[in-house]
């Protein structure tokens, strides 16, 4: 495909904006793991075009991360492809599940109690933990085929794999975690994590717009 270097970069530059725009529209008040029902209530109450943003953006993070994700797994071989493009889905139905709560709160913060939406809060923040499972699984489609005696990657994505596979395999004891760094969604997930996440993402999409390029 001609286009293909061009879809590549659209696609994944398109994650990374709407990706971080996801976040940014909710501003840095937004509630932890460790607030009270009252002050998780209060927030929404507050923010709910902030949360209604958030899932909004997360809609086409999702299109644009499925674009690329299929788009990469057409240069890897079987079953690498496989393995990484269901780490991809697995990534993308992990963020709009979350999404889906960010945005039920907001619609009818009023008609809530404060119980309630703590615990509806607290489910949507083990996103964090639980999408480190999709994380690894893309990572691990890259690492063997850097590296052997006639690897099909260049060893410094290999490398970049196994870092963001390996810091993605201790981030998930953020699942038992009750605050501050360790909390599920918080520091550890979405700015250690999130970092590293993203200069993985950025190196795949050298490589795949480098090799689309040169096949085409």
């Amino acid at each position: 495909m001609r286009r293909a270097p061009a879809v590549i970069v659209a696609s994944g530059v398109g994650w990374i904006v709407f990706y971080v725009a996801s976040f940014t529209a909710l501003g840095s008040s937004v509630p932890t793991v460790e607030s009270t029902g009252d002050e998780v209530l209060a927030w929404f109450t507050a923010n709910a075009t902030n949360a209604q943003a958030y899932a909004w953006t997360a809609t086409f993070a999702a299109l644009t991360l499925t674009v690329f994700g299929g788009m990469v797994a057409n240069l890897l071989p079987r079953p690498h492809r496989y393995v990484f493009f269901g780490g991809v889905l697995g990534w993308v139905v992990t963020g709009q599940v979350q999404a889906w709560f960010w945005a039920g709160l907001a619609l009818h913060p009023e008609g809530l109690d404060a119980a309630t939406a703590r615990t509806l809060f607290d489910i949507a923040q083990y996103w964090g933990p639980i999408v480190n499972g999709s994380t690894m699984t893309m990572a691990a489609a890259f690492v063997p085929l850097a590296f052997g005696r006639s690897p099909l990657l260049p060893r410094w994505l290999g490398w970049l794999s196994v870092a963001f596979f390996a810091e993605q395999a201790v981030e998930t004891v953020t699942v038992f975690g009750e605050s501050g760094f360790l909390a599920p969604g918080g520091a550890m997930n979405l700015y250690l994590g999130g970092l590293i996440g993203m200069a993985w993402v950025i190196g795949v999409l050298v490589w795949a717009s480098r090799h689309a390029r040169a096949a085409a």
